[in-house]
């Protein structure tokens, strides 16, 4: 499976548990998006399995937003997977937003989501943007008036047990068409150590429970889920499991990509990019294909961590058991790479970023010599060109 997050736009927020690098950035060009778009499409059809492209980050935030979202949905070989979800500002701040969301559902796109952080004051400090609570609930109640599905994620945190009562009168009033209750995961990308100061505890989730049924879920089977997702029960497992290098070095099924708004094509998803494929409109889709072919998956464990630069199963215990034992996590992964950032594990996008930021700078170089014409439009491309070459960001290496 290939899932490619294709960053349209930026987001209106920059949320403190956000695992895939979100937040304000620039928009595609409109002409450059429907390119890719079109590239994508092609390269897929030399794909054997299936491929799923997402626009992301906020692509309502995109002054085109409508023709690509119809773009994005008539390609006949990589499908556009419509999460739907929105911090609401973008569509609030649009005076066409029923247009937009006509193409959407033209699209066959009839559910959209948004998320509560807690209350006003405490969804506002994790977003990191004042007033966003009430764009964010504006826009639950415009998306039902004009009859789209809501779903409401709560993305749970320590504020939520004083918050609970506030939470529920929002999902009375809003009657979603569905709720789920999240658990943030951790990833070393972003700011993610930044959340942990809010993340929710046992105790805490478990002073949630009269509450749960009224948010429509299970709260036997969600806190039993709960128990097994602490850092302490991710140790035991540890200690009991095949060691971590095994952990790390098992095959996967999935690949991650993701376009970014200067058309480049990286391997890894939004945040964890590893390696940089080339611009995705001059690229060949058969050979760039191939090379996609060759990938393994990463999803999880290494596609963050180079297993030789794993510390040994017992130390990575050790880290786990000085963390507070309680704190929940998303998944037992998470709670692995918690460890390994409390012990100061290089990540595998750590040394590319140095290598992409220093090929960037060279390349804004040369685009200014060139823009003052300093150099020739044909030095400029041979220049380039080598720099990409030697640098390792392109197929052509």
């Amino acid at each position: 499976m290939i899932n490619i997050d294709f960053l349209l736009a930026g987001c209106n927020t920059r949320c403190m548990h956000c695992y895939v690098g979100g937040g304000p950035g620039k928009q595609m060009d409109t002409e450059d998006a429907l390119r890719c778009l079109e590239k994508l499409d092609a390269v897929a059809a030399f794909l054997p399995g299936a491929a799923d492209l997402t626009l992301d980050h906020e692509p309502i935030n995109h002054p085109d937003a409508g023709r690509i979202i119809r773009a994005a949905a008539g390609t006949r070989h990589v499908r556009n997977y419509h999460h739907g979800m929105t911090t609401g500002i973008a569509v609030m701040g649009r005076s066409d937003r029923d247009d937009v969301l006509r193409a959407y559902r033209e699209c066959g796109y009839s559910h959209f989501g948004i998320t509560v952080h807690g209350n006003a004051a405490h969804h506002d400090e994790i977003v990191r943007r004042k007033g966003a609570y009430e764009k964010t609930v504006a826009a639950a109640r415009y998306l039902k008036e004009q009859c789209m599905a809501l779903e409401v994620s709560l993305m749970l945190n320590r504020f939520f047990p004083a918050d609970a009562e506030s939470i529920t009168e929002l999902l009375e009033e809003l009657q979603p068409d569905s709720v789920f209750c999240a658990i943030p995961v951790f990833t070393p990308v972003g700011s993610m150590e930044e959340f942990e100061s809010c993340r929710a505890n046992l105790q805490e989730l478990e002073a949630m429970k009269d509450y749960l049924p009224r948010w429509k879920q299970d709260g036997e089977a969600f806190l039993r889920n709960a128990r097994e997702l602490t850092v302490s029960a991710a140790a035991e497992k540890l200690k009991k499991g095949p060691g971590l290098r095994a952990l790390f070095e098992a095959p996967q099924d999935e690949v991650y990509l993701t376009v970014h708004p200067d058309c480049l094509l990286y391997v890894g998803n939004s945040g964890a990019e590893t390696r940089c494929l080339g611009d995705l409109r001059t690229l060949d889709p058969e050979k760039t294909a191939e090379e996609i072919r060759k990938l393994p998956g990463n999803r999880d464990y290494g596609a963050f961590y180079d297993p030789t630069d794993l510390p040994d199963t017992y130390d990575l215990v050790q880290a786990l058991e000085c963390l507070p034992q309680e704190l929940v996590y998303g998944d037992f992964e998470s709670t692995l790479y918690r460890g390994l950032a409390e012990l100061g594990v290089p990540t595998r996008m750590d040394a590319f970023r140095k290598k992409r930021d220093l090929y960037m700078q060279q390349k804004e170089l040369l685009d200014t010599f060139l823009a003052h014409g300093a150099i020739t439009r044909a030095q400029y491309d041979k220049s380039f060109g080598d720099l990409t070459v030697k640098m390792g960001m392109g197929l052509e290496n």
